[in-house]
């Protein structure tokens, strides 16, 4: 059954992209924050947010949402927060949904760990992706099945290493949905700074060790490109 209601926990530069995109999609969507800080910058944005605290028994949340049918985001600045709060989320809710973020793989192995049904990296260019191809209306309804809902379908991101098959190679000289059949989103330039641009406007962009590649699609398919673009496979 598809999600009707949403709960957010943490007010950072990426909840507010993830708040902006689901309340359209969510009819009960609630934000939570740890600190007066938080707290007090949301209402300056006028966002309605209430104070939670870690050690909460969630009497809040089963009396606010229909539980069957929400979806939480751990979305707080600290990673080891966002476990403690994965841990004691899942804990009391077998089966509720639970989508963290994290700032590396060591944090997303965590996050897992602690009972979240799916991870996703916050990495500003993931945000920048989200925020903007989310304008298009069908794109949108895809990638909230891929982000929030039970899918195949992953977002991945990976830096072109040294030894990489495509270092010294131009963007528009590797099919990437005819040879590894998945869909190339975004790359990022390292030597400009991480300047982000969507493939589509990249297609004469020069690949270089350091450069970041954003694709979309099935698992193992984004597994098998990984390898690929890393040089572990030929």
């Amino acid at each position: 059954m598809k999600q009707t209601c949403a709960a957010i926990f943490g007010y950072n530069e990426y909840s507010k992209q993830i708040i902006e995109k689901i309340k359209g999609l969510y009819h009960n969507v609630g934000v939570f924050v740890l600190t007066d800080e938080e707290l007090l910058i949301a209402q300056n944005h006028g966002v309605l947010a209430d104070k939670f605290d870690l050690s909460d028994h969630w009497q809040t949340i089963e009396e606010r949402f229909d539980v069957g049918n929400l979806v939480v985001f751990c979305a707080l600045n600290d990673d080891a927060e966002n476990v403690f709060l994965t841990i004691s989320l899942r804990a009391t809710f077998e089966n509720l949904s639970i989508i963290a973020l994290a700032k590396d793989n060591e944090s997303m192995m965590k996050m897992k760990s602690a009972g979240a049904n799916k991870v996703m990296p916050i990495l500003q260019i993931a945000s920048n992706v989200i925020s903007d191809i989310l304008t298009k209306p069908i794109v949108t309804e895809v990638l909230h099945n891929v982000l929030y809902e039970d899918s195949d379908l992953s977002i991945m991101e990976v830096e072109v290493t040294e030894n990489s098959p495509l270092c010294g190679t131009y963007l528009h000289d590797t099919h990437f949905k005819q040879e590894f059949d998945v869909i190339l989103l975004a790359v990022v330039d390292n030597e400009l700074g991480t300047t982000f641009s969507f493939a589509s406007h990249g297609h004469n962009h020069h690949i270089n060790a350091g450069d970041i590649l954003v694709a979309i699609g099935y698992k193992e398919k984004l597994e098998y490109l990984k390898r690929w673009i890393r040089g572990e496979i030929l």
